[in-house]
C-alpha cells in the first residue's frame, strides 16, 4: 500500500495518562475480530509528556475508516475534542507526525481529512479539531 492521505481521529475517550493506546489496541483485537489495532499512529499523554506511538506500520492496510483503508494513514488523537480543541503539546506532536507523512509519503495538505468527512456520524478528529487550521500550519 502506498499512502495517498491521511485521515485523522480521536478516540472519544478520555485520555488517562497512561497507555490507553493499549486498550484501543486490545479492543480493536478482541471485540472487533482484527488482527491489530486499526490506526497507524496515535498521539497520547503519557505520564507528563505527548507521545506518537506505532500502531501499524504506514504500509499496511489499516482498519479505520471504512472503503478509505486500503490508501490511507490512520492516525489517532487520543481523547475527545467535540467541546475543547486538543491540547497545545498534543497539537504539535500531530504536526510534526503529519509534516513527516507528508513529506515521506508525497501527500498534498489537501489530502488531510478528518474521519467525518467519510463517516459523517462521527465527529473525529472531534469538533474542536481546526481541521483547516492544523492543514494550514502543516
Amino acid at each position: 500500500m502506498i499512502p495517498q492521505k491521511i485521515i485523522l481521529h480521536h478516540s472519544l475517550t478520555q485520555d488517562s495518562e497512561t497507555v490507553s493506546w493499549g486498550a484501543i489496541r486490545k479492543y480493536h483485537i478482541n471485540e472487533c475480530g482484527w488482527r491489530d489495532i486499526g490506526y497507524h499512529f496515535g498521539i497520547e499523554l503519557l505520564r507528563d509528556d505527548y507521545e506518537i506511538l506505532i500502531g501499524r506500520f504506514a504500509e499496511e492496510v489499516g482498519a479505520h475508516t471504512k472503503g478509505e483503508n486500503y490508501d490511507s494513514i490512520g492516525i489517532c488523537f487520543v481523547g475527545a475534542y467535540d467541546i475543547d480543541p486538543p491540547p497545545d503539546i498534543m497539537w504539535k506532536k500531530g504536526l510534526r507526525l503529519v509534516r513527516f507523512l507528508c513529506y515521506t509519503y508525497n501527500i498534498a495538505t489537501d489530502k488531510i481529512f478528518g474521519h467525518r468527512k467519510f463517516a459523517p456520524y462521527k465527529s473525529c478528529p472531534g469538533r474542536a479539531f481546526d481541521l483547516n487550521k492544523f492543514r494550514r500550519e502543516i
